[in-house]
Order: structure tokens, then C-alpha cells, then sequence
């Protein structure tokens, strides 16, 4: 059932977006959904792809003395990384 996207087609071009991505993205994504929040020092550019195409969102967390981000992912991640499992399964 999907919630973010309206048909399995919106869903599969996400997918197909995200696999567009490489691998360190998927992996951040993966860890993002998995802990449903991650915080580091800056942002990177896999983290900063993610939020450009609305799969996680970046909020900053820090402080004055010292530079924090949190990172967490949107239904659209979710929902995209779901839908490229799917694909890849459906290969096997």
C-alpha cells in the first residue's frame, strides 16, 4: 500500500531514482529509515542528493561551539527504498 506516491509507477521511477544515486546513498538512506534518525558533523553530498530529491530530511541540530546535523527520512524514502527492494527482488 502506498501512502507518499499515488500509483506503483511514481514509486518505481523514485526507485529508479535512488538506484541513479549509488550506493552510498542507498546505504544512508537504509540506515536513515533503519534508526529513523542519524546525526553527524556536515552534510554530505549522498545526504545532500537524498534531500534534493525529497528522500530524507535535513535539519540542523547543532550549536554554536558545535556543528551538528540530524537526518531523517521522509515516506517518499521510505517508500522509494521499499519499491527498489521490491524491484531487485522481483529480478532474482
Amino acid at each position: 500500500m502506498l501512502l507518499h506516491y499515488e500509483t506503483e509507477a511514481d514509486a518505481h521511477a523514485a526507485a529508479m531514482r535512488l538506484r541513479a544515486m549509488g550506493p552510498h546513498a542507498r546505504r544512508l538512506l537504509e540506515e536513515c529509515v533503519e534508526t529513523q534518525e542519524l546525526k553527524r558533523k556536515k552534510v554530505s553530498a549522498a545526504a545532500q542528493m537524498l534531500s534534493d530529491s525529497g528522500f530524507i530530511f535535513i535539519r540542523d541540530s547543532g550549536d554554536m561551539w558545535q556543528a551538528e546535523v540530524t537526518l531523517s527520512p521522509s515516506l517518499a524514502g521510505e517508500e522509494a527504498l521499499e519499491a527498489l527492494e521490491w524491484n531487485e527482488e522481483r529480478l532474482r
